[in-house]
């Protein structure tokens, strides 16, 4: 279960505006870390990881960080969100300690069909 500390706006309008950015490119959108658990405290960040198929580019990398700046301004909120190579981490989700902690706690917040 997501914690209250996200709020459900803000949340919503990162994933649109992800599935925007990466189309096809999004495999899926993860909430991990403290949050995920529910042992955040008030100065806790919110953790998200993004699985892409390759081929990204600078521009959309470029486009995230401006809407992510832009909910952290709106919402109070620290956002780190990670971009992660979906076939490094099918490779490596049993290996790297990471990985396995973004499998075991993490909260699928979108998946592609």
């Amino acid at each position: 279960m997501i914690s209250m500390k996200i709020n459900p706006k803000m949340l919503e309008q990162m994933i649109l505006s992800i599935q925007e950015i990466y189309g096809d490119l999004l495999i899926s959108i993860i909430l991990y870390g403290s949050v995920a658990r529910g042992t955040q405290t008030d100065e806790s960040d919110v953790d998200i990881a993004i699985l892409l198929k390759d081929g990204h580019t600078k521009e959309m990398r470029d486009a995230l960080t401006d809407i992510l700046v832009d909910l952290e301004l709106e919402y109070d909120t620290v956002l780190s969100v990670l971009r992660i190579d979906y076939e490094k981490f099918k490779e490596w989700e049993n290996i790297m300690p990471f990985y396995r902690n973004v499998k075991k706690d993490g909260v699928v917040l979108w998946q592609a069909a």
